[in-house]
């Protein structure tokens, strides 16, 4: 394939990608402007309500957090033509998996393990809950997307009848909710305002790994496999090896964003510890368009929707905080139409390497 034309159809690609998320803050502002807000008032207010000082800032990048860790591996699931939108479920049982091993450790662990092995348990949970959405399209070829669509509410109802039984809290009568972790096992804050854990750090190290390894020979051959599993195969990766890389990875970071919330969030196990992080993840990936930078910053801007809604209803006094709510849904909507776009593009960044493939073997 020419690799001006290739550049073209990218470009265009990340335009129409681009439209539709215009779209979807015009609506927005269409809706500011119905309520009888001003505009510019509303935008000043969002930004102080996100930004303004250093708790807001604080509580924007917090939110942030486990996006960015969720959209890590579900781009690369989206490089291998892999839908994967059960990131959900997958951070649900991570947390379980987390909370479990944390209540057997105890108050009397130290730290240095128990932080760790928290880390590992939830991306254990993850990983298993992914699996069998890889095995049934590898052995069978069911689509992962339903598949792991109703894996989400399978394990939303294991989660509730866990909290109801085993997990519960036998010292309240509140709602089904765990004991809380024992203190070594909660991630410590960081010294700042607001409460920020240190995971970002974490999160943050991933997305330089993200950065380097999309630019190596196994991102590559992935983007290959999207379009001509093939020659992806004569380079070394096989169908069956594409999907299981995708499903661990995209299932292993969502496992992490849900011990990340039971550890350093919530601290203890409750009905909505997920709290919508897997699908907000996957419009995160695909509005970053799967580069780290770009999801980083997609991030940001997701979770500053949520943090700066009290600002735009003070600022405004007309607008309500639903607003941010009503924001981040349009945005997943519009990121949903755009993923074809984005799929699009894709498979033309794919057949552009898959040509400089089949010339260099």
């Amino acid at each position: 394939m020419n690799s001006a034309l290739a550049f073209a159809r990218r470009r265009r690609g990340l335009l129409i990608a681009a439209l539709y998320v215009v779209a979807g803050f015009a609506i927005v502002l269409l809706l500011v402007s119905s309520t009888g807000g001003d505009l510019g008032v509303a935008l000043n207010g969002w930004f102080t309500g996100a930004f303004g000082d250093g708790y807001n800032l604080t509580q924007t990048l917090a939110n942030a957090t486990p996006l960015a860790l969720v959209a890590i591996g579900v781009s690369v699931a989206l490089r291998a033509d892999v839908i994967t939108i059960g990131a959900e479920g997958q951070a649900i049982l991570g947390a379980v998996f987390s909370t479990v091993l944390a209540l057997w450790l105890g108050p009397h662990a130290s730290p240095v393990l128990a932080i760790p092995l928290g880390a590992l348990a939830g991306v254990l949970g993850g990983v298993l809950w992914a699996l069998p959405a890889a095995v049934a399209k590898i052995r069978w070829g069911v689509t992962e997307i339903l598949f792991t669509l109703l894996a989400n509410y399978l394990a939303i109802a294991l989660l509730t009848y866990l909290l109801r039984t085993a997990l519960r809290d036998p010292a309240t009568n509140a709602s089904p909710q765990s004991p809380p972790l024992p203190v070594p096992s909660q991630l410590p804050m960081l010294p700042v305002p607001g409460r920020i854990h240190v995971g970002i750090v974490v999160v943050a190290v991933l997305l330089v790994v993200a950065w380097w390894w999309s630019r190596s020979r196994n991102a590559f051959v992935l983007d290959v496999y999207g379009s001509r599993p093939l020659l992806a195969a004569r380079l070394g990766l096989t169908p069956r090896r594409a999907v299981l890389t995708a499903m661990i990875v995209s299932g292993a970071t969502a496992g992490l964003a849900g011990w990340m919330q039971v550890a350093g969030v919530t601290q203890r196990l409750e009905p909505d510890v997920s709290a919508g992080i897997g699908f907000a993840g996957l419009a995160v990936a695909v509005l970053g368009r799967g580069n780290p930078l770009g999801i980083a910053i997609a991030a940001v801007v997701y979770a500053s929707l949520g943090t700066g809604a009290a600002g735009v209803q003070i600022a405004t006094g007309t607008v309500p905080t639903a607003i941010g709510t009503v924001t981040q849904g349009v945005l997943l909507l519009t990121a949903a139409l755009a993923l074809a776009a984005v799929k699009l593009s894709g498979r033309e960044r794919a057949d552009a390497a898959a040509a400089k493939a089949e010339v260099a073997s």
